[in-house]
């Protein structure tokens, strides 16, 4: 891997992105980082011409044939290699893999939980001025439930949603994060996967609606917001293509539709590498006329889920070519994760969601990386490159 990196940054980084100081993060979540293509010496940019530029407007107007393609953000979560807690050097080798390999956007996600503290607030504050000094388009999640688990406080897990106790916490988490994040946040994403919490659990259902909409409309209002802040709700691909029965209310208070794209996730066998055309139409008429986000990209390469490396990169490849045609209505991608999930990783990752370490979530989702966890390369390494490259201007 570090021998790659070097070969990336002599062909293809400038010297000042590669020596950048980068911080890290302590969230527990991982954080994709991007940084806006350097065209030379001019600085940053991004596909509409401006780290601002959105996919509406004049670059969505037939009769403006000089406007440039509709700008689509693909980031890349920098998975550190190893295992166990990680050290700086890795950290930090890991985040420049993730600008040589051409990531130029970035997703934070907290709990509530983190940003009940003021060190959970002030580490908030200095990985969204790292970003956004840079011009990478930032997002925002508020991890309320990831999958089936839920991150409230104990005294609250078992009020209703749309208690006037529950939404006074989110309320302040959300205040929590604007004050580190001002106007830079241009996402903002409520929860994870949120239909496999509400498959299960439907007498949830109903309360979530009123609690999800009232949330958005408050981070819409917020005085410290951006006023072009666009918010939504996270689903899984199957939530949204099924879908879950929530989907579409909670659409309806959506700005834009939010999706993980994960074929097969959870289940014994990943989803066909081949049917990304068909999916993404089915994103889309489901969308209706809204920008989808995809804050969650990747196909496994363990056989344990009938995976592999070469599927993998087929996966990536074919994804991307189904994109560039769809790319109007795409605003922000992010493709897990740069390193496979050591043992330990893995083990405290899936047992946040209450998965067992040996079964097909963990095999899927642990080895999502284009690198292995020893930093062996993965054929699917390069067809993020080339993929990123694609999109790296209109």
């Amino acid at each position: 891997m570090r021998a790659l990196l070097r070969g990336l940054f002599l062909v293809g980084v400038p010297l000042a992105v590669a020596l950048a100081p980068l911080a890290c993060d302590d969230s527990g979540y991982p954080v994709i980082i991007g940084l806006p293509g350097d065209p030379g010496d001019a600085g940053p940019s991004s596909d509409g011409g401006s780290a601002d530029a959105f996919p509406d407007g004049d670059a969505g107007d037939p009769d403006a044939p000089d406007a440039p393609s509709a700008p689509v953000w693909i980031g890349l979560t920098p998975t550190p290699v190893g295992d166990g807690p990680p050290k700086p050097a890795d950290v930090i080798t890991a985040r420049l893999g993730a600008l040589a390999l051409g990531a130029r956007a970035t997703m934070v996600r907290r709990t509530p939980m983190e940003l009940a503290t003021e060190q959970g607030i002030q580490a908030l504050a200095d990985e969204a001025a790292f970003f956004s000094s840079r011009g990478v388009v930032l997002g925002f999640s508020l991890v309320v439930i990831d999958r089936a688990a839920l991150h409230l406080p104990p005294e609250l897990a078992d009020m209703p949603w749309n208690a006037p106790e529950v939404l006074s916490f989110a309320h302040a988490s959300i205040d929590a994060a604007f004050s580190a994040l001002g106007p830079s946040a241009r996402f903002v994403v409520l929860g994870r996967d949120v239909d496999v919490r509400l498959a299960a659990r439907p007498d949830e259902r109903a309360a979530f609606e009123l609690f999800a909409s009232d949330v958005l409309d408050y981070v819409r209002a917020h005085p410290l917001a951006a006023a072009d802040v666009r918010a939504g709700v996270g689903f899984s691909f199957e939530g949204v293509s099924a879908p879950d029965p929530s989907f579409l209310p909670l659409l309806d208070a959506s700005d834009v539709a939010v999706a993980s794209y994960l074929p097969g996730l959870g289940g014994a066998e990943a989803g066909p590498a081949s049917d990304i055309s068909a999916h993404a139409d089915t994103i889309l008429a489901r969308a209706a006329d809204k920008p989808v986000v995809l804050e969650s990209v990747g196909y496994p390469s363990s056989s344990v889920v009938g995976g592999s490396e070469d599927k993998q990169a087929f996966f990536l490849e074919t994804f991307f070519g189904a994109l560039a045609p769809r790319r109007d209505r795409f605003v922000f991608v992010n493709v897990e994760a740069l390193h496979d999930l050591g043992p330990v990783r893995c083990g405290e990752r899936v047992a946040v969601l209450g998965e067992p370490a040996d079964g097909p979530y963990a095999a899927y989702a642990c080895s999502l990386g284009l690198f292995t966890e020893q930093g062996q390369e993965k054929a699917s390494w390069k067809a993020f490159l080339n993929g990123a490259a694609a999109f790296a201007s209109p």
